[in-house]
């Protein structure tokens, strides 16, 4: 007796017995009593499909032999399950008229006085004569119920485990932004795809988006590990830095902030991260990191850039006040942030990134219209077993300078501040400014240029955005340069600070930060007819379509 297993998704097994021991079998008292000594069960018919024969097997698990009157249907009355019986014998009798080998799994009555049944597969083979048809059938019934019920229990296993990667990796799509934002001059290009070592999700992430104030957060970062914990984490850290760049966008505070809270909760885990602020008025980028592979800069004329720090992850930082770096854009500048997944495939960094910095010196002259896929595709042809973030900005200053109105005078000219003062409120449109508003816009103006005349007098660049949910003045100086908080002077007599006092309570946010050239860069969000609540804002998807969709 032979036997011939195959597997497709769990185990098959289909008996094979050879025509020409068939064909012996009835005719033949010793192939007969052969059969008497398997432990399967197993029967023949006659030439006419008519029962002759049931082995020792057969009558220990049925209590049933030829003397009691079996017929080749009533056979199976007490042993077949009892919704499969009428299926089971007209199958057979069809395989029997047509001369035709019949293969079926049934389950079959374990015992006589049991209501237990077993999985078996069963073969009825026939001997063919000369002329095509049957002389005699012999069949065979194996128990496969262990197997069926293993294979059952992986096929179980493996619908319990997609139930989980699905809910994971819904879990995760939840952590990460659902849309990246939509500005003029700004383009975002994004894959994410979960490692192929890894079962459950992951703990990298990239993040974007627009402050109040026109300017771009942008984040990447990677939790130790990987699963549900991991991915937790990593929402936690995500919206950390949310949180505080609505209070204060300094990247390397938002960094120590993340690393005092994770090592209250989480002490037992390390996160790497990079933070930048992306300024399109003022065509720079400030940025942190916290032990994260640097972001690469790609200006038009093909030179490239690391923008990084040598500093600890967020969970080692132990409080350490770090310190943020910023650096000019040029027209047509890239930016590429990624997580270790990109350049550890080879499990060689230093190889890894040296690929990749060739990538983006052969990329950062070309247009491509999804960058990120292309990275990844040039990256990692065969996919990574780490999970893998890239975000991609590219810059383009000529569509974001048709939002903005720029305009220049010297603070010590008098009547070229109230020209200025005069076009400005001119430019504030009656749809979207009440008079009050254009009117407090005006002070706000005024005691910006005034502030700027006291303190460092020169040439003041004026720059008005319209980009985003509310109009924003810039007022750019050539002085010394000074931060602002919000807050009265201790003196309530006093006049130093009060005017930016009076300026950060007529605007819905006031903000000033040092120039990298020198000076300052002050920002205030206009108050119009509106609440920002009310407004809306369009989104570009977050995530871009399969790579072989782009290939």
């Amino acid at each position: 007796m032979h036997f011939r297993v195959s597997q497709c998704r769990g185990w098959k097994y289909t008996p094979v017995v050879p025509a020409q021991r068939i064909t012996s079998v009835s005719s033949d008292a010793t192939s007969t009593n052969v059969l008497d000594h398997i432990p399967y069960m197993s029967w023949t018919y006659d030439a006419g499909g008519a029962l002759e024969y049931v082995n020792t097997a057969w009558t220990l698990q049925t209590g049933q032999s030829i003397e009691d009157g079996l017929t080749r249907d009533t056979m199976w009355n007490d042993l077949l399950a009892p919704n499969e019986s009428a299926s089971f014998i007209q199958s057979l009798a069809s395989a029997i008229a047509n001369n035709l080998t019949f293969r079926r799994e049934a389950r079959f009555r374990k015992g006589r006085e049991t209501s237990q049944y077993h999985w078996h597969i069963v073969n009825v083979e026939p001997a063919l004569a000369p002329d095509g048809n049957a002389t005699e059938w012999t069949g065979i019934a194996v128990d496969i119920d262990e197997l069926k019920r293993a294979d059952d229990a992986l096929l179980e296993r493996e619908r319990q485990y997609q139930q989980e990667l699905a809910r994971s990796t819904l879990f995760q799509q939840a952590l990460l932004p659902p849309n990246l934002p939509s500005v003029p001059g700004l383009s975002f290009d994004v894959v994410y795809e979960p490692g192929l070592s890894n079962e459950t999700v992951g703990g990298d992430w990239y993040d974007a988006f627009r402050l109040l104030d026109g300017r771009i957060l942008l984040t990447i970062g990677d939790v130790a590990g990987s699963g549900i914990h991991a991915a937790v984490i990593m929402g936690v850290v995500r919206q950390i830095m949310r949180g505080i760049a609505q209070l204060y966008a300094e990247p390397a505070l938002m960094l120590d902030a993340a690393d005092r809270a994770l090592r209250l909760e989480y002490p037992e885990v390390l996160v790497t991260a990079w933070v930048g602020i992306l300024d399109l008025v003022g065509r720079t980028v400030t940025f942190a990191s916290a032990g994260h592979p640097p972001p690469l800069l790609l200006n038009a004329d093909g030179g490239v850039r690391e923008l990084d720090h040598l500093t600890l992850p967020i969970g080692l930082r132990q409080g350490h006040q770090g310190h943020a770096s910023t650096v000019e854009i040029g027209r047509g500048s890239t930016i590429w942030l990624y997580t270790d997944g990109l350049i550890e495939v080879t499990r060689n960094i230093v190889d890894g990134c040296a690929l990749l910095e060739e990538t983006a010196r052969s990329l950062s002259t070309q247009k491509v219209e999804h960058p990120a896929a292309l990275i990844r595709h040039l990256m990692l042809p065969n996919g990574s077993p780490d999970d893998v973030a890239i975000l991609v900005v590219t810059t383009d200053f000529e569509e974001s300078e048709k939002c903005l109105t720029r305009s220049q005078f010297d603070s010590r000219d008098a009547e070229a501040a109230r020209s200025a003062r005069r076009t400005f409120a001119a430019s504030l449109g009656t749809s979207e400014f009440s008079e009050i508003d254009i009117a407090n816009a005006e002070i706000v103006f005024g005691e910006l240029c005034g502030n700027v005349a006291r303190y460092a007098p020169g040439i003041i660049d004026v720059v008005v955005d319209r980009t985003g949910l509310q109009t924003v003045l810039h007022i750019f100086d050539r002085g010394c340069g000074f931060r602002h908080v919000s807050r009265l002077p201790a003196d309530p007599l006093s006049e130093h600070g009060r005017g930016l006092f009076i300026i950060a309570a007529m605007t819905t946010e006031f903000t000033v930060s040092l120039r990298r050239d020198g000076g300052s860069h002050a920002r205030a969000v206009l108050v119009g007819r509106y609440p920002v609540s009310l407004l809306l804002d369009e989104t570009l998807p977050a995530v871009t379509d399969q790579i072989s969709s782009s290939f």
